[in-house]
């Protein structure tokens, strides 16, 4: 809705009705703020209620929007990946970006591939040994603290 922003220019009125003229000015620009945040929750309930439907009337666009849902989604965990981290698909939990399974919930966490967003070919996440404490009683593996499942074997870490 930038054709809208550009057409809302500030007049600057310099007499008497100035302070009436920005009092009608800001009035006018959040009538208008009002109907673009209406267009854009309508936009993301037809969304919602469509994500998953390709005969969808707007099929198109709503499958333009997972496309780039898609692609936040793996430069975000790029981004943690620098940092030897990675969010866990199931629970959301900060987990080490070498994990294997879930040291929150247990759940197998599946290597994510950036080649998409880097232009290389099978450029996976990088590996770290970011993890510190116990080991865990099943592989050995040193345990992150707190963890409740090993990240290498998916052992349940007792308490």
């Amino acid at each position: 809705m930038d054709f809208i922003k550009k057409s809302m220019q500030k007049i600057e009125v310099k007499d008497e009705n100035s302070g009436k003229m920005r009092e009608a000015e800001n009035g006018w620009m959040n009538a208008k703020k009002s109907i673009d945040d209406a267009v854009y929750e309508l936009g993301k309930a037809y969304y919602e209620a469509n994500k998953n439907n390709p005969t969808a009337e707007f099929a198109e666009q709503i499958k333009n929007v997972n496309n780039r849902i898609k692609g936040e989604y793996i430069w975000h965990q790029y981004r943690l990946s620098l940092d030897g981290r990675r969010l866990c698909d199931k629970c959301n939990s900060f987990i080490t970006s070498d994990s294997a399974f879930c040291n929150r919930c247990g759940a197998t966490v599946t290597p994510i591939d950036f080649s998409s967003i880097l232009g290389t070919t099978n450029h996976m996440q990088p590996t770290n040994n970011f993890n510190q404490g116990t080991g865990c009683p099943k592989c050995g593996k040193k345990l992150v603290e707190g963890a409740k499942f090993c990240e290498v074997c998916g052992t349940k870490i007792v308490s």
